[in-house]
């Protein structure tokens, strides 16, 4: 008999232990985007099975011709900051444009660096480069911003592409603004600080698919 209430107890112990362990236990919390941005959800286009794209607010627009379409034939717009690109490639190496390997973020870089997103604003005199690592949602991305500032009597801008290339699986996904201009240069850094956050929220929440080549 006592062994029986021995085991009861045992039990109940085990289990209490067990009931706290699970309450303990912090669930992780769910990007938030940017404030003052509205996100529109795309599915199954390219290699994303979901993708944030960012298409009104805080100077966010969309151009609704001469995009790609998705999987179910509907057209999807390109987004636009302050009336440039903003694009998104889920397998550089599937891009003519981007010659050559690209299974690290490093050597996604470099042919980026000799391709038409950052080969014409690397050849300016006057020429700002800023590379580095950023973890986001547990993956360390590179993170690239290249500028140049142009001033002539009462006018003047920075020209800049701004970055970020992702990794997934054995290939790189790249997100990035092409043929940016902050315009007077005073306004580079507001428009890096809202572009920041919103390709952050992107690389949180994209979902990325097998890219069928």
């Amino acid at each position: 008999m006592k062994r029986i209430v021995y085991l009861l107890i045992t039990v109940a112990f085990l289990g209490s232990c067990s009931t706290n362990k699970k309450t303990t236990t912090a669930s992780k919390p769910d990007p938030v985007p940017p404030v003052g941005i509205t996100f529109t959800e795309i599915t199954n286009y390219q290699g994303f099975a979901s993708l944030q794209t960012p298409y009104q607010g805080e100077g966010f627009s969309k151009q609704e011709y001469g995009g790609s379409r998705n999987d179910a034939g509907e057209e999807v717009p390109t987004s636009k900051y302050l009336g440039q690109h903003i694009y998104q490639y889920s397998d550089l190496s599937t891009n003519p444009f981007i010659k050559g390997e690209n299974t690290t973020i490093n050597t996604a870089l470099e042919n980026i660096k000799k391709s038409s997103i950052l080969r014409p604003l690397l050849k300016k005199e006057n020429v700002v480069e800023q590379y580095s690592d950023v973890v986001i949602a547990g993956k360390t991305c590179k993170r690239f911003l290249v500028s140049s500032n142009f001033s002539r009597n009462d006018y003047s801008c920075v020209y800049y592409r701004l970055g970020y290339i992702i990794p997934h699986h054995n290939t790189t996904a790249l997100f990035y603004i092409d043929q940016a201009k902050s315009s007077p240069i005073t306004a580079f850094e507001k428009d890096v600080k809202t572009l920041e956050p919103v390709f952050k929220y992107m690389i949180e929440t994209v979902e990325f698919r097998e890219y069928k080549k």
